[in-house]
Parts: structure tokens; sequence; C-alpha cells
């Protein structure tokens, strides 16, 4: 009798352990991560102002991250404890101050290495899609474009807006940047309003954005992308080519 109320015990203990683990298994997965994302950039000013938040579990858990010119602070913190604590700092930037055409040239240069970049990605494609004319590994890019799509729609924010006003100074240079980013438009839709500026050099921007991300839909995507045959077919034959 001692025996079996000991493994009577035993076990109601491993049933409340087992649907302990379950149960923070489903709240991991399936309660989502509301974030928040606030910004601004202008040329005037140089700088560019963020403010970003993230919480989990009826804000159990806050993610804070702030951005002001070349300071920032970030902090995690869990119930009304900081477990990760924030800091300021500023970037180890020369504190000679830039005129205007220093910062235009540095948003530039960046955009213009950005687009060069684009296009070697863009060639990489076309030249693994040419060697790959086998009807599996079309197959498999379209279901695996399929997957990001479903993926982005999780994930991506529900509502906000993000005003571009874009000008390189060169209407080509111009022009060749607001065709990569309407290329991607699909993607964002209704939450991009692009100003291009063909006649001078202006970069300013405001950010808006609200979302949430619940991890089953991650997973989800994850597990069919890594056990698709097709897939990890494809990603063999990419890696023969790379090599």
């Amino acid at each position: 009798m001692i025996v079996l109320q000991i493994l009577k015990i035993i076990g109601i203990v491993l049933l409340v352990v087992l649907c302990l683990i379950l149960f923070l298994i489903a709240v991991i997965l399936f309660v989502p991560i509301f974030y928040k994302v606030n910004g601004s950039y202008t040329d005037s000013e140089n700088a560019m102002h963020l403010n970003a938040r993230a919480s989990w579990i009826l804000h159990i858990i806050r993610f804070v991250f702030t951005l002001d010119g070349s300071d920032r602070d970030y902090a995690l913190k869990v119930l009304f404890f900081e477990v990760y604590p924030g800091r300021s700092f500023k970037s180890s930037t020369d504190d000679t101050p830039e005129d205007d055409e220093g910062w235009i040239s540095k948003i530039k240069y960046k955009i213009t290495s950005l687009y060069d970049k684009i296009r070697q990605v863009i060639k990489k494609i076309r030249q693994i899609l040419f060697v790959l004319n086998d009807e599996r590994d079309q197959e498999a890019v379209r279901e695996l474009l399929f997957r990001i799509k479903i993926l982005l729609k999780h994930i991506l924010p529900r509502k906000g807006l993000l005003r571009l006003h874009i000008g390189l100074g060169d209407p080509a240079s111009t022009g060749q940047v607001t065709g990569i980013i309407y290329s991607l438009y699909p993607v964002y839709t209704t939450h991009l309003l692009l100003e291009p500026d063909f006649d001078e050099k202006v970069t300013d921007a405001d950010l808006n954005l609200k979302g949430h991300i619940q991890l089953i839909f991650v997973l989800i995507a994850a597990v069919r992308i890594y056990f698709n045959k097709d897939i990890r077919r494809l990603y063999g034959h990419i890696q023969q080519i790379r090599e």
C-alpha cells in the first residue's frame, strides 16, 4: 500500500509538471508579442529619432529601445524588475560637427551601396535559377516563396505607415532606388508612402507602425520549410553551385 501511494504521488507530481510544461509551451507559441515603432528623420536636424517597444504576456515582459541622435537606450523588464539594465551611450564618432553635405553623402553612399548589393543578389538568383531548371527545383522555389510570404504576413505590421521622401540629387539614381523600392511593394502594400524627389538632395522619413508576432506561425513555417524534401534538395543544389 505504501509503495502504491508513493507511486500515485509521483504520478500526480509528474502529471502536474507535464501540464505546466505544456502550458508554458502553449503560452510561448500562442501568446502574441506586440510591438510598436515610432520614428522620424529629417535633413534639417541631421539625426534620427526612434522609439520601439515590445510587450509579451500581458506586459509582464517588456523591451524598450530609444534612439535620439547618437544617444541610445534599451532595457528588458520583467514585471517591475529590469533584468537587462538599459544603458545610454554615444556613438564613437568624431566630435567635429558634420555639414549637411557630409550627411547627405553618407546617406547617398549607403543607399547606392544597398542598390549595388541588391543588384548582385538578383544576379546571383538569376544564375541559380538558370542552372536549376529542373521542375522539382522550380516547384521548391515557388513553395519557399509562398511560405516566406505567409510568414511575412504574420510578422509585418498590421497597422501603420512609413512616409519616405527621398532624393539623391541625380534623377537616374533616384529613379533606380525608387524602382527597387516599388519592386518590393507587394510585401508592404499600404504601409509605405513613397515621395521621390528628382530635383533635390533630400531624405525625410516618418515611421509609425504597430503589429504582433505569434511564434507558432514562425515555427510552422520553419518546420514546413525544413521537412520539405524539394526545398532541401534545392538547398543542396545551391550549395553545389556555390562551391
